[in-house]
């Protein structure tokens, strides 16, 4: 799945990486968390993507998901000269569970059903890069402002 909104060239903008073992999850947010872009990769396509999306949004910063799969990852980044940061995404798929079905409501009988119950239908690794990108903009905010 592909989303994509027009952005402002003004501001910082992010590109977070989710990595796994099968799929990676990537999204573009901007400074304020906005989801700018997400779509779910095979590691195949990360490297093109990455130049492409450097080209269509001009990121600035590159952040990672420090788990599974991650190495290949920091791989790819490192033989094309790119820097990154690690993020921490324990629990990050709690939080792109919520956020999958903010943007996609149950219907039928899975409305009844508590969201802690449900799972989503389709893959949503790029929810979770939305996740980690959100927490670098959190952990970021909270240093500029002395607190860790």
């Amino acid at each position: 799945m592909i989303f994509a909104v027009d952005y402002n060239s003004e501001e910082e903008v992010i590109l977070s990486i989710d990595p796994g073992k099968e799929k990676v999850g990537v999204a573009v947010l901007s400074s304020q968390g906005e989801v700018w872009f997400r779509k779910i990769l095979t590691e195949e396509e990360v490297e093109e993507e990455i130049q492409i999306l450097k080209k269509q949004y001009g990121y600035s910063q590159i952040v990672v998901g420090d788990s599974t799969g991650k190495e290949k990852i920091l791989e790819i980044l490192r033989k094309m000269g790119l820097a990154f940061a690690l993020v921490d995404e324990r629990n990050s798929s709690e939080e792109a569970r919520k956020l999958y079905f903010r943007a996609h409501p149950p219907r039928g009988w899975r409305k009844i059903v508590p969201l802690s119950f449900l799972y989503p239908d389709a893959p949503f690794d790029d929810w979770q890069a939305v996740v980690i990108g959100r927490r670098y903009l959190d952990q970021k905010k909270s240093e500029k402002n002395g607190r860790k």
